[in-house]
């Protein structure tokens, strides 16, 4: 059988050279003994760099003692093989997510001498698992909060009602805004054309679009079907809680949707929430999800820079925004 280099099989060195994953010969010790260009190419090292460290060298911190642990129950005959997903640390510090398959190889006398191992890129995977379980955590987080605002809305309207045929059409007009809010923030109901006009169709499940506590100032920049998604999610979020526990709960309370264009070579627009009068605002314990909304995924979906604070007198959320942004 011809051999290659160190008395491997050619046929052997042909498919570690060009495997479409990456593959290391690894010692016992750790150290990387070959690595193929894929592994290169996917950890961002020079080969010479690889086969001067030791797996150990690139494994992230946090998955640093299981990978040992593996290593250490196949030295002591528990293991021949083991496989689970880690993640390592490329050359430009990034986080290269990795299904690690990792087998023993024994010498012609059955002593162990190296391990061979698979690594494949699972980057794409582990994001798109990420977002599926932040619409999962979504959906069960709006499904609570659409009874709590429901029920709400009654005892708002249940308070200002003469009739029990007026209280039916109050309520009626209610859901139906809440319908429409819903369908924004799935992306549902097509193109909303301004800033103002979205606020004006959330905020319709909550308040009358006449209610003098809600006052609009500033621009009123247009929206690209990404932004209206994103900003529908946290005006309703914002809305939800100023009904249950903010400015709304008031008769006197306000809440002014105020934004500010700025000018200059990248323009970008502040959007600011300010709520005012209602009861005395305390910051909760804890982040939960609807927090996630209007801070991180806003922040991540559309470049923005997000500032939110519970003053005592009324929580003010700001988004500063580019307008490149705004439109897609």
């Amino acid at each position: 059988m011809a051999s290659g280099s160190a008395g491997i099989p050619t046929h052997y060195q042909t498919t570690f050279t060009f495997a479409g994953v990456g593959l290391a010969r690894v010692g016992l010790d750790g150290a990387f003994v070959d690595v193929n260009q894929r592994l290169c190419d996917m950890i961002g090292y020079a080969r010479e760099d690889l086969l001067g460290s030791r797996f150990q060298d690139i494994t992230h911190p946090e998955d640093l003692g299981r990978n040992e642990d593996y290593l250490t129950k196949v030295l002591s005959g528990e293991l021949d093989s083991y496989r689970f997903e880690k993640r390592y640390i490329k050359a430009n510090g990034e986080i290269l997510w990795a299904d690690l398959t990792a087998t023993l190889e024994r010498d012609a006398q059955g002593r162990p001498f190296e391990m061979i191992s698979i690594v494949a890129d699972i980057g794409a995977f582990k994001i798109a698992e990420e977002r599926m379980n932040f619409l999962i955590g979504e959906l069960a987080h709006r499904s609570k909060n659409l009874f709590a605002v429901v029920l709400s809305v009654i005892n708002q309207i249940g308070g200002s009602a003469r009739t029990v045929s007026e209280f039916q059409w109050e309520l009626e007009q209610r859901i139906r805004g809440l319908a429409v809010s819903q369908d924004l923030m799935l992306g549902n109901a097509g193109h909303i054309s301004s800033l103002h006009d979205l606020a004006r169709q959330q905020l319709r499940a909550f308040v009358e679009p006449t209610d003098p506590r809600v006052r609009y100032a500033g621009r009123s920049p247009v929206l690209g079907r990404n932004a209206t998604r994103v900003l529908g999610m946290a005006l309703h979020e914002l809305a939800t809680n100023a009904c249950k526990y903010g400015a709304l709960t008031s008769a006197g309370g306000g809440l002014v949707i105020d934004c500010e264009l700025e000018d200059g070579p990248d323009p970008a627009a502040i959007i600011r929430w300010t709520e005012r009068d209602g009861p005395p605002v305390v910051a909760p314990s804890r982040s939960g999800f609807g927090r996630k909304v209007i801070e991180r995924m806003v922040a991540r979906s559309l470049n923005a820079q997000i500032d939110l604070r519970f003053d005592m007198r009324g929580v003010e959320w700001c988004c500063r925004v580019r307008l490149a942004d705004l439109s897609l």
